[in-house]
């Protein structure tokens, strides 16, 4: 059974993968072309808009809110050591079981903030206002991966309620709002580009520092 169950998650890795990859591609041939002169780098605008751009002091909304923003990353963080669980208990099952126990606390905390943001947008009426169902969906689909990493047993069936909840998010994932994994660093990357081509990115210094 478990067997079975890591060759679904492999096949909807490989889904999610494809899917993602066709709608990058499809992204990509709908942008509208640059008319403007060239005065500056696409690629050190890029590397801009990845480094010194999304540093706190240069987000206005992250500089005032600060609290919300280290929530965010926090739960983030969780995620990623999930996901990379999940990964080993297919390729490396011993090193997965490991890696579960070693991480369940910071999933755990995780956990509590994707709890606490999912609250928040429920109860807020500005995000209620802005938030559209799959909003909803993609926070809850994202802690209950943060429930199953934090609470299932390293044994076989632990393993396979987790696995199995990680085929259906990969099934999910290029369908809904958590493509935002992989479309933000096409959109930051492609802002930065165009950024740089006009000279903008990054920042001309000046004499009292840079802009």
């Amino acid at each position: 059974m478990l067997t079975v169950v890591k060759i679904l998650v492999l096949l909807s890795i490989v889904w999610a993968l494809v899917a993602l990859a066709v709608e990058v591609m499809l992204a990509r041939g709908g942008g509208r072309r640059d008319y403007s002169q060239r005065t500056g780098s696409p690629l050190k605008g890029m590397v801009y808009s990845f480094t010194v751009a999304m540093l706190p002091a240069h987000k206005e909304t992250v500089s005032r809110h600060p609290a919300k923003f280290a929530i965010g990353v926090v739960m983030h963080i969780g995620v990623i050591l999930a996901l990379l669980c999940v990964v080993l208990l297919v390729i490396w099952p011993q090193l997965g079981r490991e890696a579960m126990s070693l991480f369940r606390p910071v999933v755990a905390i995780a956990l509590v903030a994707g709890l606490y943001l999912l609250v928040r947008r429920i109860v807020s009426r500005d995000l209620k206002a802005l938030s559209a169902p799959d909003d909803y969906l993609a926070i809850a689909a994202t802690c209950g991966l943060l429930a199953f990493a934090c609470f299932a047993s390293t044994d076989a069936a632990g393993q396979t309620a987790l696995l199995i909840y990680a085929m259906l998010l990969f099934v999910y994932l290029p369908l809904g709002k958590l493509r935002h994994a992989v479309f933000f660093f096409i959109a930051r990357g492609d802002y930065g580009r165009r950024l740089g081509y006009r000279g903008i990115y990054p920042p001309a210094r000046r004499e009292r520092g840079v802009a």
